[in-house]
């Protein structure tokens, strides 16, 4: 869903910065803001670093250099979209979502509807918590968390808890706290008996795990039971209901989120237990299916944090069938899905318990592309006869047509080509590629991913004839290439609102070479021309915009090495920066016209590049 811009500032307002961030790290008042331990998985750090400045309404590591605001701060931390961002602030400042365009009439009665079913699976899920905390300690729910060595903090992380052994425990609970039976049913916590009058609960002497929403909302729930029953599945899920879509959900992504974006990996695993056991074992980056096949909306979600992905399938028929069906899904998302089969047929808790957690990160970072471990399978007996060559082309058609990266898929044609024994252009013929791009190596390595180069490096001016665009495939403004002044320029400018009018009366804008920058700082004096006192919200603004939101922030001594703030310090470096600036474009303006006048004679031409040199002269003698 789209939300209008005003709509998004409206809740931006409602909501403090300060308050969402003091639920996972302690802030205490330094300077002009607070700072805090870094709340980030990948970044332990003893002294604080993590600076909240409640008045921009922004956060800023000078640790790790996490930057951003209140949608990007649930984006990273929860795994949010932006629409479930805005939402779910919308939701806690008590804002009503706006209907959209062509809206269905009754969209508030199912608005209501989710509300209602949410709030009863908020009960049913503290009621399961506190049943789990009530049982004698050699019940046997109590012996199998033993057993699997869960702690309490993994217990309470995950929200586990225990459905009774009674016929209505649930009921009786939910008519306690007034839940109308039709809708308890309806949330598919009850049933209602056959021929007889009143209800019995679905999940009954079960081990319970809530299926959380990104928000971190009780949805749904998984029961796997504690005694092998003939008659009852090991695992009871929920139904699909109005709040619980199984294609749209990933198990244990509102808690593993965070660490997902850290490691910038994700590991898929197939059940509740394989991934909190994985979590209690250190190995925090996975999500589970629920024992439902992949679908494309879980390809999306997974992309919105990593690229990168590891499903880890059981070593059996089902299993590497299971492979199967998600590689076209995963190719498709525009992932880089590679595939591992534990020995033996060990699921992950067996494998960490006897191998250790280390041996097994070893593993994920062997594994190798879901590709290439299917395509193995595939040739399992593989004689290189013609029939056989055709059909497996066949087999591989599908996965060709949903690769959206050519890279990528000319790479795979190169490596089936190898392995098949054929040569390029007959293969993409018969996967049907009548056309391609180049074909980049037949070695491994070529799939090693390019390391971009750093945005602070030295004199990184982009030269002339090598433009650097203002804007990414992604639609945000890119800082890349940008010089030091000019990074330091754009900070200085944004951290106070005195810096901010000294710029204004300096009128360096045009003297700004970067065009990301020049883009930055120009949206910036729009704002700060319609609205004064809009600037304290300017870098919260302006983080949404770019790709490297770190560098809107100026890198400032720690209150432990240097405390206090020295204005005059300050002002000199801005001044400085200005001069820099400025000298950096009359040098590009003289080399720009030097070139020019190479290919044409031209009086005025000299006359600027005189004047050129001369203005930067005289910057130095100032």
């Amino acid at each position: 869903m789209r939300f209008s811009q005003d709509f998004i500032e409206r809740v931006s307002e409602a909501n403090n910065l300060v308050d969402l961030i003091s639920q996972y790290t302690q802030l205490k008042p330094s300077g002009s803001g607070l700072m805090g331990r870094c709340p980030f998985p990948d970044h332990a750090e003893k002294t604080a670093s993590f600076s909240v400045s409640e008045t921009k309404q922004v956060y800023h590591c000078f640790g790790c250099h996490k930057s951003g605001n209140l949608f990007s701060f649930l984006r990273d931390y929860q795994g949010m979209s932006f629409p479930e961002a805005v939402e779910y602030l919308a939701n806690r400042a008590s804002i009503p979502i706006p209907a959209p365009e062509n809206d269905d009439p009754n969209r508030d009665q199912i608005a209501d509807k989710k509300k209602q079913l949410m709030k009863v699976n908020k009960i049913a899920a503290d009621y399961f918590a506190e049943q789990l905390k009530r049982v004698y300690n050699d019940h046997p729910v109590k012996k199998y968390i033993e057993s699997r060595g869960l702690s309490q903090e993994v217990i309470e992380t995950f929200g586990i808890g225990y459905a009774v052994a009674e016929w209505d425990g649930l009921e009786k609970h939910l008519q306690y706290k007034q839940i109308p039976m039709p809708l308890a049913e309806e949330a598919r916590l009850v049933k209602a008996r056959n021929g007889k009058p009143g209800y019995f609960d679905l999940f009954r002497d079960r081990l319970m795990f809530p299926i959380f929403s990104p928000m971190g909302e009780p949805i749904a729930f998984g029961g796997r039971y504690l005694e092998k029953k003939e008659t009852e599945p090991k695992y009871l899920n929920s139904p699909e209901t109005p709040v619980f879509i199984k294609g749209k959900v990933l198990y244990g992504l509102s808690q593993t989120a965070k660490y997902i974006r850290s490691e910038d990996m994700a590991l898929i695993v197939e059940g509740y237990m394989d991934l909190v056991s994985l979590y209690q074992a250190g190995i925090r980056n996975s999500v589970a299916t629920m024992g439902t096949a992949l679908t494309p909306e879980h390809g999306k979600m997974l992309k919105r944090m990593t690229k990168n992905v590891v499903a880890l399938f059981d070593g059996d028929g089902a299993g590497m069938e299971a492979a199967e069906r998600s590689l076209p899904i995963l190719l498709a998302a525009d992932l880089y899905p590679k595939g591992l089969t534990l020995p033996n047929g060990m699921d992950p808790d067996d494998y960490v318990k006897k191998y250790g957690a280390e041996a097994l990160k070893v593993e994920l970072e062997r594994a190798p592309d879901l590709f290439v471990m299917i395509l193995a399978r595939w040739m399992e007996g593989y004689r290189g006869d013609a029939s056989e060559k055709v059909k497996l082309a066949d087999k591989m058609k599908p996965l060709f047509e949903v690769i959206p990266d050519l890279r990528l898929r000319d790479l795979y044609l190169a490596e089936a080509a190898q392995k098949m024994s054929v040569t390029l252009p007959w293969l993409r013929q018969a996967v049907g590629l009548q056309s391609s791009g180049p074909v980049y190596s037949q070695n491994r390595s070529g799939l090693s991913r390019t390391v971009q180069p750093n945005v602070n490096q030295t004199n990184a001016n982009p030269a002339p004839s090598q433009p650097v665009s203002d804007t990414r495939e992604d639609g945000k403004i890119s800082l890349q290439g940008a010089s030091k002044a000019e990074v330091l320029l754009m900070g200085l400018v944004l951290k106070s609102r005195a810096n901010f009018e000294q710029f204004v009366n300096e009128k360096l804008i045009d003297s700004i070479s970067h065009v990301g920058v020049k883009k930055i700082l120009q949206k910036a004096l729009d704002v700060y021309g319609q609205d004064l006192n809009k600037f304290d919200k300017l870098t919260s603004l302006l983080v949404s915009y770019v790709d490297h939101p770190e560098l809107l922030f100026v890198a400032e001594p720690t209150p432990e090495a240097e405390p206090g703030f020295d204005e005059e310090k300050e002002t000199k470096l801005l001044s400085d920066c200005f001069i820099r600036v400025r000298k950096d474009f009359f040098r590009d303006q003289a080399k720009s016209l030097t070139k020019d006048l190479k290919t044409e004679l031209d009086s005025a031409k000299l006359e600027q590049i005189m004047k050129a040199h001369r203005d930067r002269l005289s910057l130095n003698k100032g």
